[in-house]
């Protein structure tokens, strides 16, 4: 049975709705702005608040092995054993590693949303939002994403970009002939207002610059989403649980990968000629990689967790 009250779901998805109509309006306002300015207003959010939804990993820890067995040092040794492995195959194959981490932010990101659907919803919908922060930015800024990429792989921008930029039309044309056939599979009721949110959440996501277009669905959409997730769990475990005492759980975490993430820049610019000119790229593949890092076994971690609500609701 889903943790999530779907009351709650709702108030959520009229709010990111309501965020994202936002942000797509001011988005046709912007001026460009350059990849460091973005990084800049990104940092701390995507530190403090999209790095403490994975921080909160070792409450699920303690609800899987209740259900699941086996104890948190075991738990705690494969995560561990998931990053290092992680870690290995970014050094040997980045182009594969970039690519299954994009993917693996699509699944994850939709069996979370998936559990925001009404009841009924066709899970599509799901994979459509879930997959909005990754195509939405290659198809709407197709020159910026190339140059991030080409930094992840040190490689020519110009080379990466012959890549992106088809890839990321053909990707769009694909969602949106995904668009009209999953809202048609949805009873007529509900068609008009999922056609609405994925268009809203769309719009944020083509328009707005990509490093600015993915805090946003990682911070606003992704992150509330999966604290919403936990709360209504801890909630039926534990009846005085509150939002505080779940930040409090998740600090620990969250601090560790933020010093984490920091020394290893340091570390990467330590006695670096150009610091001026090599910093940003620098600073971007510490963020990126670090987050798919991170992200391996916290992905496969919450769908562990969420497996028996899913089965018990379709």
């Amino acid at each position: 049975m889903h943790a999530i009250n779907p009351a709650t779901a709702q108030r959520h998805r009229v709010w990111a709705m309501m965020a994202a109509l936002f942000a797509g309006v001011v988005a046709v306002w912007l001026p460009n702005l350059e990849l460091a300015l973005q990084f800049w207003i990104i940092v701390i959010p995507i530190a403090l608040f999209g790095l403490s939804h994975g921080g909160a990993d070792p409450v699920i820890i303690n609800t899987l092995k209740v259900v699941r067995g086996h104890s948190s040092v075991q738990w705690l040794a494969g995560y561990i054993a998931l990053m290092a492995l992680t870690v290995a195959f970014i050094v040997w194959q980045p182009t594969l590693a970039l690519v299954g981490f994009l993917g693996l932010s699509i699944w994850h990101f939709a069996i979370t949303d998936c559990l925001f659907l009404p009841k009924g919803g066709h899970a599509g919908v799901g994979w459509l939002s879930g997959s909005l922060p990754i195509i939405g930015p290659m198809a709407g800024h197709p020159e910026q994403v190339a140059v991030l990429f080409a930094w992840l792989l040190q490689q020519d921008p110009a080379a990466v970009m012959a890549l992106v930029l088809p890839a990321g039309r053909l990707l769009i044309l694909g969602w949106v002939v995904a668009l009209i056939g999953v809202v048609a599979l949805n009873s007529r009721a509900s068609r008009s207002v999922l056609l609405l949110e994925l268009c809203a959440l769309a719009g944020p996501m083509l328009l707005l610059p990509p490093l600015i277009a993915f805090a946003f669905y990682f911070c606003i959409v992704h992150s509330l989403r999966h604290f919403l997730l936990l709360l209504g769990a801890e909630r039926q475990a534990f009846k005085a649980i509150d939002v505080k005492r779940l930040v409090r759980r998740a600090a620990p975490a969250t601090a560790g990968a933020i010093v984490l993430g920091g020394g290893t820049w340091w570390a990467m610019n330590a006695g670096a000629a150009n610091l001026e000119g090599a910093w940003l790229a620098d600073a971007v593949r510490v963020i990126f990689w670090g987050l798919a890092v991170l992200t391996v076994p916290h992905a496969l971690l919450v769908a562990l967790w969420i497996a028996p609500r899913s089965a018990a609701n379709r």
